[in-house]
């Protein structure tokens, strides 16, 4: 079996060396028999959802918005048959390989600590095959808007588009003290932005969806929208680990709090100045800062917004978002920082 999983593992590290794949495969090999004995033995809360070919080609896609990031699968509507509750199936692309093993691990270590997170988690509550193969989960269908809808949507009042981005740090701060006051030290959700909430509008509910691509146990990092090289993430070294050269999702960060509250304030952030911040370069970042600054945001909250920039811990800042005025909001714009940067140039 391992000697089958080295050649495998050949198509997708053409140019290691001998020494770094094995590894490598003895790294992925340990996961995915890690994996497959866990289904082997069953587990009495992680199910399984068949269904034939047939069922499946009738399954409808859901509708996303446009302003969805969704790069690892296709969503279903799908409810099986004998269940009430209204559930999606989110399919893979990957099916098979180092990236399929990764996403099985951490679907069952999610399921092994359910009881711990709150109900505004969205966790995979079953594998689903088509066939006889395993292509994906099912997960529960939360009902209302993607929350990038919320933020970019000109008729939503700013107090209640400030109240959501609170909820999202409030949910950090959940995530914390879950850490510091259970046995699950090492959980982050990792690839965290504005597509991946739900915001259920009559009870004003914040839900974390896509959660398949959390830091959970000793799963490897995957992709997140905002801890991409080449941005501000590079500015302080040594402050967000990266994944060493023999790991095989090498070049990308491993989650831990600091790169959660980065995220968080890159969120933020990206809403305020109604583009991405992250194309920034240090020096125009703290030029932004200043400009806030002018506007009459709190010394405190400026401190806070430099700290993903510095060696030093990053903070929530949530905190300080109840400060904010609808005007602070709208100035913060790039268009309105922009036009008053040209005027300053201009000596006007």
């Amino acid at each position: 079996m391992f000697s089958i999983f080295f050649n495998f593992l050949k198509t997708y590290y053409i140019d290691e060396t001998p020494d770094l794949l094995e590894k490598k495969t003895i790294l992925w090999y340990n996961m995915c028999k890690y994996v497959e004995n866990t289904y082997k033995k069953g587990r009495d809360n992680m199910k399984v959802t068949s269904i034939s070919r047939r069922a499946f080609e009738r399954l409808e896609k859901m509708k996303l918005s446009r302003n969805v990031r969704n790069t690892e699968g296709v969503i279903y509507d799908f409810t099986p048959k004998g269940n009430p509750q209204p559930k999606v199936f989110k399919k893979l692309h990957y099916q098979n390989g180092p990236v399929f093993g990764n996403k099985l691990f951490t679907i069952e270590m999610l399921d092994s600590i359910r009881d711990y997170l709150p109900p505004s988690f969205c966790i995979p509550d079953s594998l689903v095959t088509v066939a006889g193969v395993v292509q994906g989960m099912t997960l529960p269908k939360i009902e209302g808007k993607n929350l990038a809808d919320i933020l970019s949507d000109s008729s939503v009042p700013v107090e209640d588009q400030i109240f959501y981005l609170q909820e999202v740090g409030q949910i950090l701060e959940q995530l914390k003290r879950i850490r510091q006051n259970t046995d699950v030290k090492d959980i982050f959700i990792n690839d965290l932005h504005e597509s991946n909430f739900i915001v259920n509008e009559k009870n004003h509910e914040v839900y974390v969806i896509d959660l398949d691509s959390c830091k959970i146990k000793n799963n490897q990092p995957t992709p997140s929208k905002y801890l991409t090289p080449h941005s501000l993430i590079d500015s302080v070294q040594g402050k967000y680990q990266f994944a060493e050269k023999d790991c095989p999702t090498y070049g990308y960060v491993v989650a831990d709090e600091n790169s959660d509250l980065y995220c968080y304030t890159m969120m933020v952030l990206n809403y305020l100045y109604g583009s991405n911040v992250t194309k920034l370069s240090l020096e125009e970042y703290y030029d932004y800062l200043e400009y806030l600054r002018t506007l009459g945001y709190s010394e405190k909250f400026i401190a806070a917004l430099q700290t993903i920039v510095i060696p030093q811990k990053n903070e929530n800042i949530s905190q300080f978002l109840d400060e904010l005025s609808s005007e602070q909001v709208y100035r913060a714009r790039e268009s309105v920082y922009q036009y008053v940067k040209s005027k300053k140039a201009r000596g006007i």
